[in-house]
């Protein structure tokens, strides 16, 4: 069994998921992998960090290192996946969706010019 990874070996697998995460072209699925990683490393990363101004935690739980670098490799495994899922969702990728549209939608509401005169059903008086 390989060394427990360091705390700076679990942030780049972070990244990476995140970084992975991020290329599906699919708003779902790229929500869905971002909240998936976050949930999956925080509790990882949250018992590996020190908290500011403290030496040592007493609530934290320690991971064993065995434990600790099975689910890291497990980890390496799973980003692998996520890589080659994310390249055959940009492959066959479908229309966007209206949240992911970045042009908002201005104007609108009101009796806008359409209805000024004549327009929506309005009658014709000058």
């Amino acid at each position: 069994m390989p060394p427990a990874p360091t705390l700076k070996e679990i942030q780049s697998l972070y990244h990476s998921f995140q970084t992975a995460s991020q290329r599906f072209t699919s708003y779902n699925f790229n929500q869905y992998f971002l909240r998936r990683t976050h949930l999956t490393f925080k509790p990882i990363l949250d018992s590996l960090q020190p908290e500011s101004g403290s030496e040592l935690v007493g609530n934290k739980k320690q991971l064993d290192p065995t434990e600790l670098s099975k689910w890291f490799e497990e980890q390496k495994n799973e980003l692998e996946v996520i890589k080659r899922s994310s390249e055959i969702n940009r492959m066959f990728k479908g229309p966007k969706l209206v949240v992911e549209h970045a042009t908002p939608i201005t104007g609108g509401g009101g009796a806008g010019a359409e209805a000024s005169f004549g327009g929506g059903g309005q009658p014709a008086t000058p």
